[in-house]
């Protein structure tokens, strides 16, 4: 009897030791799924992780390639036409004027994109300026003369150019009759007077008047209009503007010289214009910057870089026209990021000058929002 009670005992003790592996095994099986569905969300926030970080990372890329050391940069800033040289006066600014007016298109168009890519023009500084190149070398029409465009990242001061190479200057000449003019300023007031000169530079920049640059020009030789275009020669070579070079006045045959300059040129007088008047210029060579930028800021021409540029952004441009060639130099300023740019065209041996004049307004509008939106 104690033995069958003993048994009894010891079958109650197995049955309660089995039922607690049971449970003990059920319960490990629920750990084990809740710790998968864990191991599941875990590997998915980790991926989630990884591609924020790289969106972050191409992002930073974008913004490093975009926005430059210099801290002026933390703040933006605060916010058609005709073809041929015309003979019109202007609005005096001179020394004393401090006029600053721009009217501007609010036409939209497409914008470039900043996305990756390669370039072989070796006058690039960093990879944002390579990418731009290429893309607006792509837009450029291939079945309408030769153009050249350089392009500068004020914000940065970095700058590309495609196909720089000497051309035609047409009304580009102007700058440089400009420049040869405040670098003589005083002088020339003390022999012309000052008013009569103001008029001068004024009608010349402003509605490109000819009468006008070459009266400078005349002044600038002291009576001598070759001496005159000697001086201007010798601005450009003082200052290295290794591709610019006066060979006749406007308007007079081309028999014995013609007038000559590149966007490179251009661009590198316009950006130390820029810089001088913003007083970050570490080569403060160009007399009268102030001036001159002022004068290019009252340009009456705006049917080419201005002409479709966004409400509010400003343009100080000087253009160039001859039967086949349409040039445009500028500085666009009042930007929607404080990413100012000095864009300048050149084009030569054209078919359709008109057809010529909008490339440049919506291949500009391209680069502006290349930076700024």
């Amino acid at each position: 009897m104690k033995k069958n009670v003993f048994l009894y005992i010891v079958i109650a003790v197995l049955a309660v030791a089995l039922a607690g592996l049971g449970a003990l095994n059920v319960r490990s099986l629920d750990k084990l799924a809740s710790l998968q569905s864990k191991v599941n969300e875990l590997q998915k926030s980790v991926q989630e992780v990884s591609d924020s970080a790289a969106e972050l990372s191409t992002k930073a890329d974008q913004l490093d390639a975009l926005y430059p050391d210099d801290p002026t940069v933390a703040s933006a800033a605060a916010a058609a036409g005709v073809q041929s040289d015309s003979q019109n006066s202007g609005e005096v600014a001179g020394p004393s004027a401090s006029s600053d007016s721009q009217d501007s298109s609010s036409q939209e168009e497409g914008t470039l994109s900043p996305s990756s890519g390669s370039s072989t023009f070796t006058d690039n500084s960093d990879s944002s300026m390579d990418n731009l190149l290429n893309q607006v070398q792509s837009l450029l029409p291939s079945g309408n003369g030769t153009w050249s465009v350089y392009v500068c990242n004020l914000a940065k001061n970095t700058e590309g150019s495609i196909n720089d190479q000497q051309m035609q200057a047409a009304s580009l000449i102007k700058l440089y009759i400009m420049g040869a003019v405040y670098e003589d300023y005083d002088s020339l007031s003390a022999t012309y007077g000052k008013d009569k000169l103001d008029d001068n530079l004024n009608s010349m920049i402003t509605v490109s008047d000819n009468d006008a640059a070459n009266t400078l020009v005349n002044y600038l030789g002291g009576g001598d209009d070759a001496a005159g275009m000697a001086r201007v020669n010798k601005f450009c070579q003082d200052h290295g503007y290794t591709s610019t070079s006066m060979g006749r006045l406007l308007l007079a045959d081309n028999s014995n010289g013609d007038n000559y300059t590149s966007v490179k040129d251009c661009g590198k007088f316009l950006k130390t214009i820029y810089q001088i008047d913003k007083g970050t210029s570490t080569d403060d060579t160009l007399a009268g910057a102030e001036y001159m930028y002022h004068l290019l800021k009252m340009q009456t021409r705006t049917n080419k870089i201005p002409a479709q540029m966004p409400e509010g952004v400003k343009v100080a441009n000087k253009t160039g026209e001859l039967d086949t060639v349409e040039n445009d130099a500028g500085i666009i300023y009042d930007t929607a990021k404080g990413i100012d740019l000095v864009v300048c065209f050149m084009s030569q041996d054209l078919n359709d000058t008109a057809a010529a004049q909008n490339s440049i307004a919506q291949i500009s509008r391209s680069i502006y929002g290349y930076y700024n939106e």
